[in-house]
C-alpha cells in the first residue's frame, strides 16, 4: 500500500491470436529448427474487450539467430504503429521467458513456442514475464 491507498488490480488480458498468424508462428519455427527464430506482431489492442489481437506477422530484416538466441535491430523496421510485440521460438522443451527475453521486451506482448512447434506450446507473456491466456481464432 502506497499512503494508505490500496492499488488496484487490472485484470488479465487475453491474447487472441487469429489462426493464420498462429499457423505462420508455427511454420516460421520449425523451419528454423534447431535455431531461434523471431517475428514480429502486427494487430491491435482492444482495451473495451481487455484484449491484445494478433492479426499478422513480419519478418524483421537483418536478423541474427542461433540455436540460443534471436534478435534484430528495431531501427532497421518502418514505422508502423500496428507492431504489438514480438514472437520467437525456443528450440528446447520451455515457452517461459529468459530475463534476456524480458530485457528485450518489445511492445505489449512476447509470444513464445518451444518444440514441437504446436498450438499447444504457445505462450504469451507481458513485460513483466506473467502468463497471460491464448486464444486461437478464425
Amino acid at each position: 500500500m502506497l499512503f494508505g491507498k490500496t492499488q488496484r488490480q487490472r485484470p488479465r488480458k487475453t491474447v487472441v491470436i487469429k489462426r493464420i498468424a498462429a499457423d505462420g508462428i508455427i511454420t516460421f519455427s520449425k523451419t528454423w529448427h534447431p535455431n531461434e527464430a523471431i517475428l514480429v506482431l502486427q494487430g491491435k489492442s482492444d482495451r473495451k474487450n481487455n484484449q491484445i489481437i494478433v492479426e499478422s506477422l513480419v519478418i524483421p530484416p537483418f536478423t541474427s539467430n542461433g540455436p540460443f538466441f534471436s534478435g534484430f535491430s528495431m531501427h532497421n523496421l518502418p514505422f508502423d504503429s500496428s507492431y504489438i510485440g514480438t514472437a520467437h521460438s525456443h528450440p528446447g522443451p520451455s515457452n517461459r521467458p529468459s530475463l534476456e527475453d524480458l530485457n528485450h521486451f518489445f511492445g505489449l506482448v512476447s509470444v513464445i513456442i518451444h518444440h514441437p512447434y504446436e498450438y499447444d506450446t504457445i505462450g504469451a507473456y507481458d513485460r513483466n514475464g506473467d502468463g497471460m491466456e491464448i486464444e486461437i481464432s478464425d
